[in-house]
C-alpha cells in the first residue's frame, strides 16, 4: 500500500507541477508593449502562493518600479528578503518531495544572482526617490551578501553590484570607499569577462588621482594606455549618470538526456537550459542637450545566468541521477507488491514528473547598460538613441528634461523590452 500511496501522490503532483514561466505569457506581452502598469494589474490578478511566492513578489517588485512605484517596490522586495531568509530553513517534507518527485517541490529560494539583484535594484529605487542614506545602507547590504555567498567556491563575485555601490558612495561624497568598491569591481570584471568596462577605467583614474593615490593612478593608466585629459574636464562638474535596463533575461526551458550510472545503466533526467530573447540593437546612445556618448554594457545577466546554472550543473545531474535510480527502484516494488499495473502506473507518473525546474526571475533585464556625462549646471532635454548594425537609429526614446547641478550626480533610468519569440 505504501508504494502505491507513492504513485498516488504522484499523479496528485502532475496538477501543480507546471511552471511558473509558462503562466507569464500575458505579461511578457505587455512589457513588450511597454505597458508595465496593465502588467502590473494582470499579475497581480493571478498572486502565485506555496513553492512559486517569492517569484511572484520578485516579479510584482520589478513591475511596480517600472511603473514609478519605487516605495511600493521596495517594500516587495523586503517581503522577498524575508521570505528568503524563512526557506534557508527548508521542511523536511519539501526535500523529500524533490527527492522523488521533481526539485520544482521545493520552494524556489531565488539564484544566488538573484538574491544579490534585489539588493541592487532595491537601492536603485531609493536612488529614484532621492533616498541616497538608504540606498548607501542597501550597498552595505550587498557586500555583506556577496561576502556570506564567497564561502561558496561555485559562487562568482558580482561585478555590477560592486560598481554600483562605487557610485552611491560617491554620490555621497566618500571617495575612499568608493574606490575600495571600485577596485573589487575591476577584479570581479576582470574574473567574469575580460571587457571591463571602459567607465570603470576612468572611475579608477579619476578617483585615484583626486585621492592623491599616484603609483595606483600612474599603474592604471599604463595598463589601460588611456589618455587621462578627461579627469580635468569632469572635476568640478555635475554629472549624467543613466542607467538603461534592456530586454529580458533568459528564460529557463527543459531538456531531456540519457545519461549512464555508475553501473552503466542509462536513466533519463531532465535539465535546465536557458533560452535567449534577442535584442534588436547593438548599441545605445545617451544625448543630453548637444552632447552624445555611447553606453557601456556593466551586466550581462544573459551571461550571468547561464554562468550560474553551468557552475551547479555538475551537483545537479548527481542529484537527478540518484532520484533516477530511486523511482526505478520504487517502481519495481510497486510491482512486486501490486502488480504489473502498479508498476506501470508509477512508471507512466515517473515520466511525466521528470521535468526539470524552469523557474526563474523573469522580469530581470537582459543587459544593463550605463553612460556617465559630465556636464554643466543646468536643464537639459535628454535621449536615448537605439542603434542598428551599421550605426543607423532604429529608435529613439525621449528621457525628458533634466536637471544638472554642480558638483552632483543626476541619476536616471529607462528600460526597453522588446519583440522577442519563445519556442
Amino acid at each position: 500500500m505504501g508504494k502505491l500511496y507513492t504513485v498516488g501522490l504522484l499523479v496528485l503532483f502532475l496538477s501543480g507541477c507546471a511552471s511558473y514561466s509558462n503562466s507569464f505569457q500575458q505579461v511578457e506581452s505587455l512589457l513588450v508593449q511597454q505597458k508595465p502598469q496593465e502588467a502590473l494589474a494582470v499579475l497581480e490578478k493571478h498572486p502565485a502562493s506555496g513553492r512559486d511566492r517569492l517569484l511572484y513578489l520578485l516579479d510584482k517588485a520589478m513591475l511596480q518600479r517600472m511603473s514609478g512605484l519605487y516605495a511600493e517596490s521596495n517594500t516587495t522586495f523586503e517581503k522577498a528578503k524575508k521570505l528568503i531568509q524563512s526557506l534557508r530553513a527548508t521542511s523536511l517534507l519539501e526535500k523529500t518531495g524533490a527527492l522523488t518527485i521533481n526539485d520544482s517541490a521545493m520552494s524556489y529560494e531565488g539564484e544566488d544572482f538573484e538574491q544579490v539583484l534585489i539588493h541592487v535594484y532595491e537601492a536603485l529605487n531609493y536612488i529614484a526617490l532621492g533616498q541616497l542614506d538608504e540606498a548607501r545602507v542597501e550597498a552595505l547590504q550587498v557586500d555583506e551578501r556577496l561576502k556570506q555567498l564567497s564561502e561558496n567556491d561555485t559562487v562568482q563575485e558580482d561585478a555590477f553590484s560592486r560598481y554600483l555601490t562605487g557610485l552611491i558612495y560617491e554620490a555621497e561624497y566618500e571617495l575612499d570607499e568608493a574606490m575600495i568598491a571600485y577596485r573589487k569591481a575591476y577584479q570581479a570584471y576582470k574574473h567574469e569577462t575580460e571587457a571591463v568596462p571602459m567607465l570603470l577605467k576612468k572611475d579608477l583614474l579619476r578617483v585615484t588621482y583626486e585621492l592623491g593615490l599616484m603609483d595606483e593612478f600612474v599603474k592604471y593608466k599604463k595598463e589601460f594606455d588611456m589618455d587621462d585629459s578627461f579627469i580635468e574636464e569632469a572635476i568640478g562638474r555635475g554629472e549624467v549618470v543613466l542607467l538603461f535596463h534592456a530586454g529580458l533575461a533568459p528564460i529557463k526551458r527543459s531538456t531531456s538526456v540519457f545519461v549512464h550510472t555508475d553501473d552503466g545503466v542509462p536513466v533519463r533526467i531532465s535539465l535546465p537550459v536557458y533560452q535567449s530573447r534577442p535584442l534588436p540593437f547593438t548599441q545605445a546612445r545617451l544625448t543630453v542637450g548637444q552632447v552624445s556618448v555611447d553606453l557601456d554594457v556593466v551586466d550581462d545577466i544573459d551571461a550571468v545566468a547561464r554562468a550560474s546554472l553551468e557552475s551547479h550543473k555538475a551537483a545537479m545531474v548527481a542529484r537527478l541521477i540518484a532520484r533516477a535510480i530511486a523511482k526505478t527502484a520504487i517502481s519495481n516494488q510497486a510491482e512486486k507488491q501490486g502488480g504489473e499495473l502498479a508498476g506501470l502506473l508509477f512508471d507512466v507518473a515517473a515520466l511525466a514528473t521528470e521535468t526539470a525546474d524552469t523557474r526563474s526571475w523573469l522580469t530581470l533585464p537582459k543587459r544593463i547598460y550605463l553612460s556617465r556625462l559630465p556636464m554643466d549646471d543646468g536643464e537639459y532635454q535628454a535621449s536615448l538613441s537605439l542603434l542598428g548594425q551599421k550605426g543607423e537609429v532604429i529608435q529613439r526614446l525621449n528621457l525628458g528634461l533634466i536637471k544638472v547641478r554642480t558638483g552632483e550626480k543626476t541619476f536616471i533610468e529607462s528600460t526597453f523590452i522588446a519583440p522577442f519569440r519563445t519556442m
